[in-house]
């Protein structure tokens, strides 16, 4: 069975919109609209719609359901306002867009670069927020940007905000031939690194230098002419131990002999 649900519109004796954005930022969920300027919210499992002089809400089971639940909405804006000195308003006001108008600015190639199938779908995802305009390679550059700055009172509150437009354009071409000529010198001081490594002889295409710890320690007495048993009581470790070692350096370091590894150690200035 389905039950009948009533919605219910009231009109209030004052004006609450100085509230709007205590609700945004209270109220998990909100969304304060920029025109008509009204916030709508949920409260008690009840859909609001709260206007400057008229609230409309729902869903009702019945008449007496409904006017309990105005003196709880009245009681709940009462209560805000007493408390919204210790409340950060958030002024941040939804202006919501229709797909269409943003599926025009899209390239309409369904290339699925943006991870969405269409590009229908991503001006969808756009417009309640769940993706963001770069993730479009195609989508086009902003002609101006907004930036919203806080306004505080005496006692360093913030009362409201102001927009201003910004010419980000050139910005975000300046940021982009800074970070291309960055990684240019990156790559540039790599190779040279590399060649020089090569050159000095501290570096040999692949071959291997993770030797542990230990492994560096036999490595030094293996420089120095140490036999495995010499190794063996100097380190105190058993002969078969050394020899392991012996066997994991030379094949780390790609070598055949204890000559090959000495002068390997040399190179890298382990000896």
């Amino acid at each position: 069975m389905v039950s009948d649900s009533y919605g219910a519109h009231v009109t209030l004796d004052r004006d609450v919109s100085e509230l709007f954005p205590f609700i945004n930022s209270a109220v998990e969920g909100s969304i304060y609209y920029d025109s008509p300027a009204y916030v709508h919210f949920d409260l008690d499992g009840m859909r609001c719609a709260l206007y400057c002089h008229d609230v409309v809400m729902a869903a009702f089971m019945d008449k007496d359901h409904a006017l309990r639940f105005v003196d709880r909405l009245i009681a709940f804006l009462n209560g805000l306002y007493e408390k919204r000195e210790a409340i950060t308003p958030n002024y941040k006001q939804y202006k919501p867009l229709s797909v269409l108008d943003i599926y025009k600015l899209l390239p309409k190639t369904n290339c699925k670069e943006c991870g969405f199938q269409t590009c229908m779908a991503f001006a969808g995802a756009l417009r309640i927020e769940q993706t963001m305009p770069e993730q479009c390679p195609q989508f086009a550059r902003p002609i101006t940007e907004k930036a919203v700055y806080p306004v505080y009172d005496d006692n360093g509150r913030m009362v409201s905000t102001i927009e201003i437009d910004i010419d980000t354009s050139k910005l975000k071409s300046d940021q982009e031939k800074y970070e291309k000529h960055i990684a240019e010198l990156k790559t540039t001081l790599a190779e040279i690194t590399e060649e020089k490594q090569v050159l000095m002889g501290e570096k040999k295409p692949g071959i291997p230098t993770t030797l542990t710890h230990r492994e560096i320690e036999v490595l030094k007495w293996v420089a120095d002419g140490a036999t495995n048993a010499e190794i063996s009581d100097i380190l105190a470790i058993s002969p078969h131990t050394v020899k392991s070692h012996v066997i994991h350096i030379f094949n780390k370091l790609g070598v055949n002999d204890r000559t090959q590894a000495a002068v390997w150690a040399a190179r890298q200035n382990i000896i």
